[in-house]
């Protein structure tokens, strides 16, 4: 279907009728896409309205209730008919009539359908993430068919399919030759990888040898230029899981020494780059040794502002939200993974980049790796790190504010010793405060202790610490708002606790702001 959708749309015609009875199975490897009179007659929208019949407006994108039509339309409706052949043994007719039609207007319903189908079929596990593709309600934000040609999944399909978009692959090159081809230095391996772009064994051998370039200092300015071609010769080679873990590991190595150095890495990061690390996400999707690798390198690479954006706009929090569905026991992609959605959701705007049924699963996921990984210290910083920046963003729900507060308390709990888990659970629970007064009831009566004690021994293990005791200060002056915790923090002596700060830190204007206002309220 996509090679036939490749070939219309480069005819410049949409379907618009995109529906299972529109596709005409002709044998086990043939079919024929039919009833092209509607790309005709839904130019007038009088008489769209007379031929297509209510059911059939099952299959149709949002926009074209609007009498809205694009390429990007066939597509939703291609993304409608995947959905119907992966639910037919979970949902009945009626059931994923219901399904396509809810959603027009919130993409959330996927989540609940594909969770049930995740339990006893991971068959279906490369085909998840095509669906979130297909199935954004803003056209922008779904592939054309020839994106589509270029993920690794349907890349396989159409090979096996012998499609013509399809290349066939080039005889292999003799390993002693490879390695003759190969001596000299870094300018060598350079023309060798440009001139073998398309040999497998040739590209997996120059990674191996620019590896070798890794001990000297002075090569890795240059080194920091390969990493397009790098990416590129992974993004060709995409099925060569040599090549993916080979050619990650480098690139690992390449950023980890350049930073170091202070190198600037940032024009290393292009579209490019991106796009061919998610493409190794998305081919190889249950490989945890490969996926711990790439989400590192996509946490390292998220650090660049310009790359965090780029990174949205490619769906990549898709991506995350099912590899840590998948690998909740791994702790490092867990910490990779969230270390991503803090930098993708503090910086920049995502309300034109990502839909919020998407952050709100973002919720769930960084709240499942906290609970998960507690007693890991670094997990669970970067964990309430990214709640944190959802909660700013208003992506919680009211149903989950009572059990986020509880969680984050356990977190502060197991961690006191770690300042920036400390402050940022601080910032978590006064975002969490400022929004419910459910909050605030559990903060103060959570069974295994009160908030406001744990508080206090958060403030006595980073007492010298003057922007932990700020971030501290922060939850203290949300807390007042509330007059049962008022009575509470009144009765646990948090006046004193209060003057000290004052004193400890006279020069800290905002500090001594937030103090004397929950001093004011306290007296009060």
């Amino acid at each position: 279907m996509v090679d036939a959708l490749f070939y219309i749309h480069k005819q410049n015609i949409i379907h618009r009728n995109l529906k299972p009875s529109n596709i005409l199975v002709t044998d086990e490897a043939s079919f024929m896409l039919c009833d092209f009179s509607t790309e005709a007659l839904m130019t007038d929208e009088m008489k769209w309205k007379i031929r297509v019949e209510e059911n059939s407006k099952s299959w149709m994108a949002p926009e074209t209730l609007s009498f809205s039509f694009t390429e990007k339309s066939d597509i939703w409706s291609l993304g409608c008919i995947l959905l119907d052949m992966m639910t037919c043994f979970v949902l009945n007719t009626q059931e994923i009539t219901s399904l396509l039609q809810g959603l027009r207007q919130d993409t959330s319903h996927l989540e609940g359908v594909l969770t049930l189908m995740q339990n006893g079929y991971n068959s279906s596990l490369p085909l998840f993430t095509i669906l979130f593709m297909m199935l954004h309600i803003q056209p922008s934000m779904r592939p054309t068919a020839k994106a589509l040609t270029d993920v690794p999944f349907i890349r396989e399909c159409l090979t096996v399919a012998g499609s013509s978009l399809i290349k066939p692959k080039k005889s292999s090159l003799p390993l002693d030759v490879i390695d003759m081809l190969l001596e000299g230095g870094i300018g060598s391996v350079l023309e060798f990888m440009q001139a073998y772009w398309d040999r497998e064994e040739a590209q997996v051998k120059a990674v191996e040898h620019l590896a070798s370039f890794l001990g000297d200092k002075n090569a890795l300015p240059c080194l920091l230029t390969f990493t397009e071609l790098i990416t590129s010769a992974m993004k060709t080679h995409i099925d060569s899981l040599k090549l993916q873990i080979g050619g990650c590991r480098l690139l690992l190595e390449i950023l980890s020494q350049a930073l170091e150095q202070d190198l600037d890495v940032e024009t290393s990061l292009g579209d490019n780059v991106i796009s061919s690390l998610l493409e190794t996400v998305r081919k190889h999707s249950e490989n945890e040794e490969l996926l711990s690798l790439v989400c590192t390198l996509l946490m390292m690479i998220s650090a660049s502002e310009v790359a965090a954006e780029n990174l949205r706009k490619a769906g990549v929090i898709l991506d995350l939200l099912m590899i840590i569905r998948n690998f909740l026991h791994n702790e490092q992609i867990c910490l990779s993974c969230c270390g991503v959605l803090w930098s993708l959701v503090v910086s920049g705007n995502l309300e034109n980049s990502v839909d919020q049924a998407s952050l709100k699963s973002a919720v769930c996921a960084a709240s499942a790796v906290l609970q998960e990984h507690l007693q890991n210290g670094m997990v669970a910083e970067t964990a309430c790190s990214a709640l944190w920046a959802l909660s700013l963003q208003g992506c919680l729900t009211k149903n989950e504010y009572e059990s986020t507060t509880a969680l984050l308390l356990d977190a502060l709990r197991m961690n006191l010793e770690r300042p920036v888990l400390v402050k940022n659970a601080c910032q978590a629970l006064a975002s969490l405060l400022r929004l419910s007064e459910i909050s605030a009831f559990r903060f103060v009566t959570d069974s295994k202790g009160s908030g406001i004690k744990l508080i206090k021994d958060a403030y006595h293990f980073h007492c010298d610490d003057p922007e932990v005791v700020e971030n501290i200060c922060t939850l203290i002056n949300e807390m007042v708002q509330y007059d049962d915790i008022v009575l509470d923090m009144v009765s646990q002596k948090m006046e004193e606790l209060l003057s000290e700060i004052k004193s400890r830190f006279p020069s800290s204007m905002e500090i001594m702001i937030l103090v004397d206002a929950t001093l004011l309220k306290l007296q009060k």
